[in-house]
Order: C-alpha cells, then structure tokens, then sequence
C-alpha cells in the first residue's frame, strides 16, 4: 500500500513538472503586465480624457503608436484609406496572430470620472460610453507583453496590432478588410468592455444603414400651400411606414432611425429632408430583405406624397463568423485569471450607479461565465467583418455594473475608474498569453483555420462594400 501511493505521489509529480513550464510561460506575459500596470492606466486615462469621435482620433490613434513604436513596432498608417487606421507589426514568419484596437468614443456621452450621477465634463461633448480606451490600450500592452515573450523565448511568427477608427460608425474594419489589411494574418484576437465576464461566441446582429432623402418643392406655408409638395410630408409617411413594419418583422429584427434634417422652418414648406434608418437581424439575408422593404416604403411615401425618394446605403455589416477552438483557447485563459479583482469599494460605487438609473443594486460580476455555445449580446460590431475574412474569437470583461449598457454615460464614469482599469488588466492578460500559446503551438492555428473553412464554405471574402466605395471624410 506504503509503495503504491509512493508511486502515485512521483507520478503526480512528474505530471506537474512536466505541465508547469507551460504555466510558467504563460504567466510570463501577465508578471509584466502587473509591473507595469500603472503606464497602461496612465495611457487608458490619458485616451479618455481626450475623446475623438469615429475618424476623428487623430490624438487617441497617436498615443497607440507611439507606445507600440517604443517597443519596436514597426507602423503603417492609413490602412482602408483612413488617415487614423494603423497596422503596427512585430516580428516575422508565421503564424500571424492579429488584435484589434478600438478608440473612438461617442457623440454626446461626456461624463465626469468616476461619478455616479450625470455630470457632463463638456456639455454634449464625446465620451467613451463604450470603454474604447480601455479596449485599445489593453489591445496594445497584450501586443507589447507577448512580443517581448516572443522575443525572449525566441519563438517564430508575428504579432499583429491592427488600430481600427470609427467602429461606432461600423466602418472602419469593413474598409480596412476589403482593402486587404487582413490578407496576410491567421488568427484574431479581440476584446471588448461588458458587464460580464465571458467569451462572446453568440452571432451578432448583421446590420446595414441607410440615408433616406426626399426632395419636394418649396413654397409659403400659409400663402401657396398648394404649390408646394413637402418633402416632410414624404419623410414621416414613410417612418410611419417603418414603425408600422415593426408588427410584421422576425423577433430577431430591430429598426431605428433618426431624422437629420426636418426643414429650415415652420412657415415653409420644406423641399428637402433626410433621416438615417438603421436595420439588423441575425442573418445578413434578412438585413437585406429589410433593405428591399425600406426602400419600398421610401419609394411609396414618395408617391403618396408627388415627392421623390432616395436611400443610400452607408454601410452594412453581417452577423459574426464564431470560431470554437480560438474561443476555447481564450475561456482557458480566462478561467486561469478569473474575475477582475473587485474591491469593497468597487462594488459600493456600482451599487451607487445602480441606484441612480434605477436598477436591482447588485453590483459587479464576481464570476467567470461557463463556456456556452452562442454566449454574448447582440450588439453589432464591425468585428463581424474581420470574423468574415479571418478566424477571430472576441472575450467580454467587466468594467461596468451588472444590469447596465454601453452607449451610456455610466460606461463613461466606469471607463476612468477602478473598475474600468481592473477590467481592462485582465484583457490584456488573456489576449497575451492566448498570444503566446498560438506562436507557440502551430496545432491551435490548424484547428482554428480548418474550423475557419467549415463555417464559411470554403468561399472568399467578398465585401459589403462596393470596390470604389471611399471612406467618409474626416
């Protein structure tokens, strides 16, 4: 009995000093993160105190850079023709392992750090309601930490950092992809600020936006009605059109909009309106078939109304390609590290934040979500068209209370708070070490691009985007 369990004990320690190198170095990359923690803080807070609109991050875009160019990045600007797009790269050969940066923020979502009721820092100002700064600087430290591992143990291959503009606008990918930026990279990996800690393998909503304009013709509100034909008229026949459609779509669908130009006054009939209409559902066919309807409802409201009609599509992007064996890869990390360290003090200021919007006080996510097929929100993402054209895996980590939403000025608060850099820490952690573990294991890149052919037929990436299709001015 004396001899078995001797036996049992060296076996038990042959098997940890044979699996505790590979822990080793994938703590590696999470030892450097945690000395130099306070520079990622300094850059997420430096970013959201400068808030730069889609196309606009001129700033936020130069900071990312400059910290990858330290590092020995080399960096190409203006990938899918957009002046604050950027590739950073290190390294050669493959595999090529790309992460996604994000830092635009977003019209109107200016809020003071840290507080728990509305409190504009500039009114109507931008803010990060969706934690972008947290998001590209924990993208660039994962993309600096599992370079210098790569450099250290000497492994073969090349980190890609692809800065991407104008997400909350769902451009920026969708021109970066279709103009080849992706061409040369095997696998993405990506994050984003969430109020759950989890792998975000669930299809995103595919969506598509259009502008929809009516021209009529002018004349005296009170003088000459008659011969006027009001292009008002036209634009809210047709979003009492699209409201009433709303019976008669999927579950899965939504429909929104909002009108940018109603007329210049009240006392002329206004010859010229435009509202921009945005539809998703889960497939990007049905997108489509909402994009036929809406432009049949434009074209009608137009005729009703002996006005004319126009929709120009802005862009579209479809529902997200999920790859398991990336996403398993990412759950493994995320099991190691856990849930954010959350203090007393960190779930005393969410409970606060729940209390002013009105929401079930209880406070952050302490746990790490099980994997799940299909697990995430439906939010549409941009990401979706990388996942189109590259096996790409994308993790949610907690940086606001549970029970609240992005696109909020509570997400603003969170973003240049505690709970926001404790959130973004672990990102970079998982990103890095799952970083390394692809370098390092060429059978997890198989196995992800092999998943990759499956779920996309075999066929090539086509773009939404018409070949002459330019990105929006800046």
């Amino acid at each position: 009995m004396k001899i078995s369990k001797i036996v049992f004990l060296l076996l038990l320690l042959t098997l940890f000093l044979n699996i505790q190198p590979a822990f080793a170095q994938t703590r590696a990359t999470d030892t450097f993160l945690d000395e130099t923690r306070a520079a990622w803080q300094a850059l997420a807070q430096s970013i959201w105190e400068k808030p730069e609109v889609g196309l606009q991050e001129k700033l936020s875009s130069a900071e990312l850079v400059k910290a990858l160019e330290k590092e020995g990045f080399t960096v190409k600007w203006g990938a899918g023709g957009m002046k604050t797009a950027f590739v950073a790269t290190a390294g050669s050969g493959t595999p090529v392992v790309g992460l996604l940066a994000e830092y635009d923020a977003l019209p109107g979502l200016s809020q003071v750090a840290g507080e728990t009721k509305k409190k504009a820092v500039m009114e109507n100002g931008p803010g990060h309601g969706c934690g972008h700064n947290l998001l590209s600087t924990a993208s660039v430290a994962a993309a600096i930490a599992a370079n210098r591992e790569r450099v250290a143990r000497k492994l073969p291959g090349t980190i890609q950092l692809f800065g991407t503009p104008a997400e909350e606008i769902l451009i920026g990918k969708t021109f970066m992809v279709r103009d080849g930026a992706f061409q040369k990279t095997d696998v993405v990996l990506a994050w984003h600020p969430d109020e759950q800690n989890r792998v975000i393998n669930r299809t995103r909503l595919a969506v598509a936006a259009a502008d929809v304009e009516f021209f009529g013709r002018s004349s005296h509100a009170s003088g000459s009605p008659w011969l006027g034909r009001s292009s008002l008229d036209a634009l809210v026949l047709f979003d009492t059109a699209m409201a009433l459609m709303r019976e008669h779509i999927r579950p899965t669908a939504r429909i929104h909009r909002v009108i940018k130009n109603g007329g210049n006054a009240a006392n002329i009939i206004p010859d010229y309106t435009k509202g921009e209409y945005w539809v998703r559902d889960s497939t990007g066919d049905s997108v489509n078939n909402l994009l036929e309807r809406l432009k049949k409802a434009a074209d009608g409201a137009a005729l009703a109304t002996e006005t004319r009609a126009k929709a120009t599509l802005l862009f579209s992007v479809r529902d997200v390609v999920p790859n398991d064996s990336l996403s398993k890869l990412m759950q493994r990390h995320l099991d190691r590290l856990g849930a954010p360290p959350f203090d007393a003090g960190d779930v005393s200021f969410a409970k606060a934040l729940q209390k002013e919007l009105g929401f079930d006080q209880t406070g952050l996510s302490m746990t790490v979500m099980p994997y799940t097929l299909r697990n995430g929100g439906t939010a549409s993402s941009d990401i979706s068209e990388v996942s189109a054209a590259v096996p790409l895996a994308e993790l949610g980590v907690v940086t606001r209370p549970l029970g609240t939403a992005a696109h909020h000025w509570a997400q603003t608060s969170c973003a240049a708070s505690p709970i926001g850099w404790k959130g973004m820490m672990i990102a970079a952690k998982i990103l890095a070490a799952s970083s390394i573990d692809l370098l390092s294991d060429p059978a997890i890149v198989k196995a992800a691009k092999d998943e990759f052919k499956i779920q996309t037929q075999g066929k090539p990436y086509i773009s939404p985007l018409a070949p002459d299709t330019k990105a929006p001015a800046h």
